[in-house]
């Protein structure tokens, strides 16, 4: 190799890697990946979304598990009631005004109606600054029992995740995060 020849591969090694910093987006809104549906298409994800996809099917496939599929109604939902409790200052898996989840669910065309079998479950979390981080919050739940259960439940095939960032009670950069998670046959 010749010194000029090192000289520009570490040129554009270091061009390469300052535009990759610059082209990563901040906040859990900032970036849209596209992820594969249950059906077989594409969702456009934020990098929130798909991080805590990743580390829910991570955990599922090292223990033996199937891994989740992104449901898009599931999503419209999560995101939705992540966006809600932002907006509204709360953190609760049944809204202010009553909804429950299998309620919202429905109301994002995700029901039982002409399913012999139904299965829902959620998981909400939210956090301030490095707290309110994928990896972060994806620990907490997996030292939850309950949060625990849901994200290694065998039943649950299907997930939406809804991620969105804002103020939240005295925190100006909350990340909210809803998982919600599902199983239907007919």
């Amino acid at each position: 190799m010749t010194a000029r020849w090192m000289w520009t591969t570490l040129l554009m090694a270091t061009i390469s890697a300052i535009v990759a910093i610059t082209l990563v987006p901040r906040g859990t809104q900032a970036s849209s990946l596209s992820v594969e549906t249950c059906g077989g298409g594409t969702i456009e994800v934020n990098a929130g979304e798909k991080r805590m996809l990743q580390l829910h099917n991570n955990a599922r496939t090292q223990r033996g598990l199937k891994a989740l599929c992104v449901h898009p109604n599931l999503t419209d939902a999560a995101r939705a009631h992540s966006q809600d409790m932002l907006d509204k200052d709360y953190a609760s898996h049944d809204s202010p005004g009553g909804e429950t989840v299998g309620k919202r669910l429905e109301r994002f065309g995700y029901g039982s109606d002409g399913y012999y079998y139904y299965l829902i479950g959620e998981n909400i979390a939210w956090g301030c600054g490095s707290r309110g981080s994928p990896a972060h919050l994806f620990k907490w739940w997996m030292h939850s029992r309950g949060h625990r259960h849901n994200i290694l439940n065998k039943k649950f095939r299907e997930v939406g995740i809804g991620a969105r960032s804002g103020g939240f009670k005295s925190c100006a950069n909350a990340a909210m995060y809803t998982v919600d998670f599902g199983s239907r046959r007919r």
